[in-house]
């Protein structure tokens, strides 16, 4: 197999915004700013994110695995308070010893900065192991510093499983929503999925209901402590994100604070961009699809396009003025018109138009399926019923339910850290589960089984709340 591997320093052009200065400064301007105590945020760090953030490691968070092809795997890499020089070693599983350990070409790390490693020339199908490993850069001995285990793309696996989870809200000053996202992580880790979503509203920024990124300086923190709550199950599972209203990257935000958001992101987050897979996707990686086992999978961006303020309360936001934009409405209509595949999957943070219990949430876009036919969600409900689109699956409301119109499910995936439970009240359910979790979907050559599942702790077992099966046309 050829040693083949490429390096990239992440999305930015601002690279200081990461430095130990930064972060430190960081955190000092928010515990100001929110009254809260440093001490607050130090014991955060401590019990909820563990060992990873608060004993002397190389890494500030565990690697992040992403863009899952036959062939290649990126990584992404955070060092810790000192810069590093690193290389990976990888090889396929289950050969014993007598499997020849592939090395990397050194590489620097320089502190806080996100860092991407793309692992070439991988063989389909096959499970690898591989190994950071690394020194400080003016050091001698380089050390083991983290080691997992993934897949590669199969090009025809008879089934399989995903993960999807939404809804986390991470914020430095939350830390029952961090143990949350901790649980859940750990839950999905057990259950060895191919990959994962997060379907939005992952971080949470410091204005009312999905405000702006105020500082350049918030995104990197945000993501990094999104990062550690996920712990090690991005390490070992690919992951893909949809962005939310929370994200700071909505489309009625300032122009400035959008890209300061965008840039955080794409620099912590490896999602697939334009060219990763032949399905294509956008220059900001924020809408994309790809296929995978018979299953096209359509993740969209319903926030980032939409001009109107739909900030909660606002009175400007229509229920029936949510919008994809031309460009990427234009080009889900494409994919839907030219896919064979059997199964079609759209993840979306809400639908692109709200229904829900009261006027205040319907102009904030809540209701799914009760919005099937409400402005631009009606061409798109269009669409999924000429193509054969089975399900829409969404977060935004914090619950799980399961709505059927025209045979297509609207399914509202659960929440993985929002104390916030919606009720009937604000969404218009009539059946709902509230209890924080994520939805998994198992992939067979028949049918889709979708479960929602209440992760467990030391005293209690996985719960599977409920589960739906889907079949194809």
């Amino acid at each position: 197999m050829k040693n083949n591997c490429a390096v990239g320093k992440g999305s930015h052009e601002d690279q200081s915004l990461f430095s130990l200065s930064a972060m430190k400064t960081f955190l000092l301007k928010l515990c100001q700013a929110l009254t809260c105590p440093l001490l607050f945020f130090v014991f955060l760090c401590i019990d909820v994110l563990g060992a990873e953030l608060s004993s002397p490691t190389l890494l500030a968070v565990p690697p992040f695995l992403g863009r899952p092809t036959q062939n290649s795997i990126t990584v992404n890499l955070v060092a810790a308070e000192k810069n590093l020089a690193c290389y990976l070693m990888y090889r396929q599983s289950g050969e014993g010893d007598t499997s020849r350990w592939e090395r990397t070409k050194e590489f620097s790390l320089d502190a806080f900065i996100p860092q991407e490693i793309k692992l070439d020339s991988l063989l389909p199908g096959r499970v690898y192991d591989y190994q950071v490993h690394a020194r400080l850069r003016d050091g001698q001995t380089f050390q083991l510093v983290a080691e997992h285990r993934f897949k590669t793309k199969d090009p025809n696996p008879s089934s399989y499983s995903f993960a999807i989870l939404s809804d986390s809200h991470i914020t430095p000053f939350d830390k029952d929503r961090m143990e949350k996202l901790a649980e859940v992580s750990t839950s999905i880790l057990k259950r060895k999925p191919n990959f994962f979503f997060m379907l939005g509203d992952n971080i949470q920024t410091f204005t009312s209901h999905g405000g702006p990124m105020t500082e350049e300086r918030f995104g990197p923190g945000l993501y990094y402590l999104v990062r550690g709550g996920l712990g090690a199950t991005p390490s070992a599972v690919p992951g893909f994100f949809v962005n939310g209203n929370w994200e700071g990257e909505n489309g009625w935000h300032p122009e400035k604070e959008r890209g300061w958001a965008v840039k955080a992101r794409k620099a912590f987050i490896p999602n697939p961009g334009p060219s990763t897979y032949p399905e294509g996707g956008s220059e900001n990686a924020d809408y994309y699809a790809f296929t995978w086992g018979g299953v096209l999978f359509i993740s969209l961006n319903v926030t980032g396009y939409t001009v109107a303020d739909h900030t909660h309360g606002s009175q400007i936001g229509r229920a029936d003025d949510w919008t994809l934009g031309e460009k990427q409405r234009t080009w889900l209509h494409e994919k839907l018109e030219r896919s064979k595949e059997k199964w079609k999957l759209i993840l979306i943070h809400h639908t692109v138009g709200g229904n829900a219990g009261d006027d205040l949430n319907s102009r904030y876009g809540r209701g799914g399926g009760r919005a099937a036919n409400v402005g631009e969600q009606g061409l798109i409900h269009d669409w999924m019923k000429q193509y054969g689109v089975q399900a829409l699956l969404y977060g935004h409301d914090h619950v799980f339910t399961d709505q059927v119109v025209d045979g297509i499910h609207y399914i509202c995936v659960g929440s993985a850290g929002a104390p916030w439970k919606f009720g009937k009240e604000e969404t218009g359910y009539d059946q709902f589960w509230t209890p924080s979790g994520y939805t998994w979907v198992d992939v067979m050559p028949g049918n889709l089984k979708i479960s929602f599942i209440e992760p467990g702790d030391s005293s209690k077992q996985d719960r599977v709340l409920h589960s739906v099966d889907l079949r194809g046309k």
